[in-house]
C-alpha cells in the first residue's frame, strides 16, 4: 500500500486538476449557452394593418418606454401601459398596469387578467389594435430579424447560431466519475481504517447518483443538466473535505445530499407551473416567518447565535430552508409585478426576516438575506432610489444594533490584522492562509493537510482545506462554478418561459455567489469573518439540502423555456 501510495499521489496531483478543468468547461458551456429565442407567436395589428408589431415572448410589456418588449412611441401611451401574456392553456390575456389612458377589450375595461382571442379589438388610450396570428409575411420577418441579430451582435458560440449539444453532459459525467473514483482512492490511502465502510458507501452513492439523475432527466425530458453537474462536482469536493476533517460525518452528509436531490426534484416539479407557484407564494412567506419564529422560541444558543433547533436525534438550522422560501415568495411573474406596482409587502416581509435573524444573532445569514432583498428589489422594480434608501436604512439599523449589542464589534477587531493575534482571535484565518500557501497549485493530496485539525475547518474554513489538499487550481474552479451559476441565471432572460424564473434564478444565484464570497474572503481575511458555510462543500446537512433546493430555481430558469414555434 505504501509503495502504491508513493507513486499514486504524484500522478493524480496532475490528473485531478485536468479532470476538474474538463468538468468546468463542460458545465460552463451548458450554463452559458441558452437555446434560441422563440419565433413570432402573434402580431399586434394597429389601425387596420397600418403597423404590425411582432409578439415574440410569452410575457410582454407594452408601452412607450424603450425598455418595454412592445414599444408604441405615442404620447397617449403610458410608459408601461399593459402586460400581454400567453397562458398555459394557449389563450392570451391582457392586464392594465394602471395606465392613464386605460385598456379596453371589445369596448369593455380590462381587469387584472382579461382573456382575449385572436381578432378581439384592443384599445390602448383610444389607439385601436387587434391580436392576430402571424401570417407568412410575419414569419419571414421573424427570420430576417434573427438573421439581422446574428449579424449585428455576432456572438461567439451564440445560442442563436448553434443548438445545445447534450452529449457534452455525458462527457462531463464521465469526467466527474473518474474524478470521484480517483479522489476516493486517495482518501482510502490516508483515512483511518475504522471509516473505510463509511467512505465506500458515501463515494458509492455520490458516484452512482448523478447517473441515476441523468436517467431521470431523460425520462422527464429535461435537457440541460449543467447546473446539477456543477452541484455534484462541488458536493464531491465537499465529500472529500468531510472525509479528511470529519470522517465520522460522512454518512450524515451523504444522506443529506440525497435528501437535497429529492428536494430539488420536488421543487422543480412545483416550479413547472408558474401560475400555481403564484398561489403558493403567500403560504411560503407565512411558512418562512413561522420557521424563524419557531427558532426564536426553541433555538439552541451556540457561539452567541440562536439559529439551531436540537430535536435530540437531529439538529437543523431552519434559516437555511428559509432561504428557499424567501426566494419562492419574493419572486413574481411580470404580470403580477406590473399590475400591482407595490413593493410594500415585499419590503415588510424581507425586513421581518432580516430583523428576526439579527435577534437570533445570525448576522452572516441576515447579510445574505439583505443582499437577496436588494436583488429582488432591483429585479422587480428597477428602482435605484429604493435600493439606496434600503441601504441607508440597513446602515442605521446596524448602528442601532451595535449600540444595543456592543460585543458585535469584537468580531471586527482582527479584520485585516489577523497576524497581530495569530494565536488568539486570528488563529483560524492565519492557519487558513498558511494552508493555502502550503498547498500550492496542485495541493498536498486529500487527507495530507494540517488545517483539518483546526476547529471548524470543514465548515467555516473549508476553502482552506480545498486549496491545501487539492490545490489552488481546484479552489479557483470552485469559485468559477459559483460565477458560472450566477452568470447563467442572468442570461436566462433570453429564453425562460416566465419572468418568475429569471427573478428567482438571479436571486438564488446571488445568494450562492455572495455566501461563497463571505466564506472564502472571510476565512482569508479579505472580508470580516461571519462564519457562513460554503454552499455544497461545507460539512452540514441542512446547508447542503438548502443548497440543492436553491439550485432548483436556476435549473428551472434554464430548462423551462418558451416553446419554439416553427415558422
Amino acid at each position: 500500500m505504501e509503495t502504491f501510495s508513493a507513486y499514486y499521489l504524484p500522478i493524480i496531483r496532475f490528473i485531478i486538476p485536468l479532470l476538474a478543468a474538463a468538468i468546468f468547461i463542460c458545465v460552463w458551456y451548458g450554463l452559458l449557452r441558452q437555446p434560441k429565442k422563440g419565433n413570432i407567436l402573434a402580431v399586434l395589428d394597429i389601425q387596420n394593418g397600418s403597423v404590425r408589431l411582432p409578439v415574440t415572448r410569452h410575457e410582454n410589456t407594452v408601452g412607450r418606454s424603450k425598455s418595454c418588449d412592445i414599444v408604441i412611441s405615442l404620447p397617449v401611451i403610458s410608459r408601461q401601459h399593459a402586460v400581454l401574456s400567453r397562458a398555459n392553456d394557449g389563450f392570451w390575456q391582457i392586464a392594465d398596469t394602471k395606465s392613464k389612458g386605460g385598456v379596453l377589450v371589445n369596448n369593455k375595461p380590462a381587469g387584472a387578467e382579461t382573456k382575449i382571442s385572436f381578432g378581439d379589438k384592443i384599445t390602448l388610450s383610444e389607439l385601436e389594435m387587434k391580436l392576430l396570428p402571424p401570417n407568412s409575411d410575419d414569419k419571414e420577418l421573424g427570420k430576417q430579424l434573427k438573421t439581422k441579430a446574428k449579424k449585428d451582435y455576432s456572438e461567439k458560440l451564440s445560442a442563436d447560431s448553434q443548438p445545445l449539444r447534450t452529449g457534452v453532459f455525458t462527457a462531463a459525467l464521465i469526467a466527474l466519475g473518474i474524478f470521484q473514483i480517483l479522489a476516493c482512492l486517495q482518501m482510502f490511502m490516508v483515512i483511518d481504517p475504522v471509516h473505510y465502510q463509511n467512505l465506500f458507501i458515501s463515494f458509492g452513492v455520490i458516484i452512482i447518483l448523478p447517473w441515476i439523475y441523468r436517467i431521470f432527466t431523460l425520462i422527464r425530458n429535461i435537457h440541460n443538466i449543467s447546473a446539477e453537474i456543477t452541484a455534484f462536482f462541488l458536493s464531491t469536493i465537499g465529500m472529500c473535505t468531510t472525509a479528511s476533517a470529519a470522517p465520522g460525518d460522512l454518512l450524515k452528509q451523504t444522506a443529506a445530499m440525497v435528501c437535497g436531490v429529492v428536494l430539488f426534484v420536488i421543487i422543480m416539479t412545483v416550479l413547472k407551473n408558474p401560475e400555481f407557484v403564484m398561489k403558493l407564494r403567500m403560504l411560503a412567506a407565512i411558512g418562512s416567518l413561522g420557521l424563524l419564529g419557531l427558532t426564536m422560541v426553541l433555538g439552541t444558543a451556540f457561539n452567541g447565535q440562536r439559529n439551531w433547533i436540537d430535536f435530540g436525534f437531529i439538529t437543523i438550522q431552519p434559516s437555511e430552508f428559509v432561504k428557499i422560501l424567501f426566494v419562492f415568495s419574493g419572486s413574481a411573474t411580470l404580470e403580477w409585478l406590473l399590475t400591482t406596482k407595490n413593493l410594500a409587502l415585499l419590503t415588510i416581509y424581507s425586513s421581518t426576516c432580516i430583523g428576526l435573524l439579527f435577534l437570533m444573532g445570525d448576522f452572516g445569514t441576515a447579510l445574505i438575506f439583505f443582499v437577496a432583498f436588494l436583488v429582488l428589489i432591483f429585479m422587480t422594480s428597477g428602482d435605484i432610489r429604493m435600493i439606496i434608501l434600503s441601504c441607508l436604512a440597513a446602515v442605521m439599523g446596524a448602528v442601532m444594533i451595535i449600540s444595543y449589542k456592543p460585543y458585535i464589534l469584537g468580531r471586527f477587531s482582527t479584520w485585516m490584522n489577523v497576524w497581530s493575534d495569530a494565536y488568539g482571535a486570528g488563529y483560524q484565518q492565519t492557519r487558513t492562509l498558511m494552508a493555502i500557501a502550503s498547498g500550492g497549485m496542485l495541493g498536498l493530496g486529500g487527507g495530507n493537510g494540517f488545517l483539518r485539525f483546526v476547529t471548524a475547518s470543514d465548515t467555516d474554513m473549508v476553502f482552506g482545506i480545498v486549496c491545501e489538499e487539492w490545490g489552488l487550481l481546484i479552489g479557483l474552479s470552485v469559485i468559477g462554478c459559483f460565477i458560472a451559476l450566477m452568470r447563467s441565471a442572468i442570461r436566462s432572460h433570453r429564453s425562460a418561459y416566465s419572468s418568475f424564473y429569471v427573478i428567482a434564478a438571479c436571486t438564488a444565484g446571488s445568494i450562492f455567489l455572495f455566501q461563497a464570497m463571505l466564506n472564502i474572503f472571510g476565512s482569508t481575511d479579505i472580508l470580516p469573518f461571519t462564519g457562513v458555510t460554503l454552499p455544497f462543500i461545507s460539512n452540514g446537512g441542512t446547508s447542503i439540502m438548502a443548497s440543492w433546493g436553491l439550485l432548483s430555481f436556476i435549473s428551472a430558469a434554464i430548462n423551462y423555456l418558451r416553446p419554439r414555434i416553427k415558422p
